[in-house]
């Protein structure tokens, strides 16, 4: 059941009436119902997974809280079996994959090695963190849930069930105390968000995507100029922010409608004006998990320079390898340690300036990073990132990989986002009085109609983030 379907667009409304039309205390039970009903409309075999993990981690709690003795190796001990079930679906096949070219290169021995044939369940990788999230905080001294229904909404939560936001139990659960109260504010602030988020997606993302397709395709089999090279690295950088902060506000806005605040994911990335500030600003819950249950726990910056740039390239190798079981994604992730820990180096040599020139030319180093970054994310491997790369930084003739129209239409929405975010920031556009928001809503919502009519069609698509 996708965000962008006809069935949510069912079942989300339905939930709702039926949520607030049940007694208070059974609300928590009402949301689990939905939950299993709205991962089980993918695969019921692998609810009963998530079932069992929920199961799993509210005794580990409760264990890793209870101990006395050997506390690390008791959460040590419950961690692993988390990371284990993650690495039999996610990892298994890349491991031994890899451990067989290693001998084919290192030999010569030709091994067939013994591939699963099972299907990734969806979210497990958003899931898993949040359970280790809740063990490493509970051996920390925060109080286990003890109530397991509060504990398991918490785990199964529909709205953030597949792509997150990563949530933290300490801001999630107590929620769950105040689902009596109706606020139509965060309600009506939940459609809105809906709105936006389903705009995102459908409006913006799924017309990206063919450019960035037909870009990355073209640069697989060689054949793709530096302008299209170019282009289609940007189609696909604003297709994944569109698309995935598009899931964020629709989960978030779902969240609200049932009273639950979610924090946001997403910060105007594309302002950045250091790497840094880049993923402070880009997919935030992961990043902060990264820096709270990676980073500081390796020492983070506590220990010298080179011990910090070793834990960053550590970190966020780790993320590149979170996001898929790929070499591609591992170089991504490595990438971007190293970009970090470069930026980190050069704070000890060159001075803190705040002129525009400054802000201007940390903006285009920091974008032009992230634009090389996303080729390594998107492309199907290595060797398909490779033409590409060589075309974004060695000129190479047009090949006709894009339309015409494309060069001129992915630079237009580009141009047009950042005008929004900066508009929006220095608030250069005064509220609109309240008696014509309701004109000001329908005038854009007959504009999208508009746009979603005369653009290049496209058919249903999953999220990007629905794979990781």
């Amino acid at each position: 059941m996708l965000f962008n379907s006809l069935q949510y667009a069912i079942f989300l409304p339905v939930t709702w009436l039926l949520f607030w039309l049940t007694p208070a205390r059974w609300r928590p039970e009402l949301l689990l119902v939905a939950s299993y009903v709205f991962y089980a409309s993918w695969s019921a075999p692998f609810a009963g997974l998530m079932f069992a993990l929920a199961v799993a981690n509210y005794g580990f709690g409760l264990a890793v809280s209870r101990a006395t003795r050997h506390k690390r190796l008791v959460l040590w001990g419950c961690i692993t079996v988390d990371l284990g079930v993650l690495a039999f679906f996610k990892y298994w096949n890349f491991a031994v994959s890899s451990a067989a070219d290693a001998a084919r290169s290192a030999t010569d021995l030709a091994w067939a090695p013994p591939l699963l044939e099972v299907v990734l369940p969806l979210g497990i990788s958003f899931f898993t963190f949040e359970f280790i999230h809740y063990l490493v905080d509970i051996y920390r001294g925060s109080v286990p849930v003890h109530s397991f229904s509060k504990f398991h909404v918490f785990a199964a939560f529909f709205p953030t069930q597949i792509a997150g936001p990563i949530k933290r139990f300490q801001q999630f659960v107590p929620a769950l105390g105040a689902l009596h109260r109706f606020d139509p504010d965060l309600a009506q602030y939940g459609v809105r968000l809906i709105a936006i988020g389903l705009a995102k997606k459908v409006l913006l993302a799924d017309k990206l995507a063919p450019v960035a397709d037909a870009g990355f395709a073209a640069g697989a089999a060689g054949a793709i100029g530096s302008a299209e090279a170019w282009i289609a690295t940007l189609a696909f950088s604003l297709q994944i922010y569109f698309d995935f902060s598009g899931y964020t506000d629709i989960a978030r806005g779902s969240a609200a409608l049932f009273g639950f605040h979610i924090p946001i994911n997403f910060d105007a990335p594309y302002l950045a004006t250091g790497v840094s500030q880049f993923w402070r600003r880009w997919h935030i819950s992961l990043s902060t998990w990264l820096r709270d249950y990676v980073f500081i726990p390796l020492g983070g910056s506590r220990h010298g320079l080179p011990l910090t740039v070793r834990n960053l390239l550590v970190t966020m190798t780790l993320g590149g390898l979170w996001h898929g079981a790929a070499w591609h994604f591992v170089l991504w992730g490595f990438y971007w340690g190293a970009l970090l820990a470069i930026d980190r180096l050069a704070r000890g040599f060159l001075p803190s300036r705040h002129s525009p020139a400054a802000t201007v030319t940390g903006w285009i180093v920091t974008q032009l990073a992230v634009l090389i970054g996303w080729v390594l994310f998107r492309a199907e491997s290595l060797a398909a990132a490779t033409p590409i790369l060589r075309a974004m930084l060695t000129y190479q003739p047009a090949s006709g990989a894009l339309a015409g129209v494309a060069m001129v239409y992915v630079p237009a929405v580009a141009i047009l986002l950042l005008l929004v975010w900066i508009s929006t920031r220095r608030r250069w556009l005064p509220p609109l009085p309240t008696p014509l928001r309701p004109v000001f809503a329908g005038a854009a919502l007959a504009l999208a109609l508009a746009y979603a009519v005369i653009a290049e069609p496209s058919t249903e698509q999953p999220f990007l983030y629905f794979q990781f």
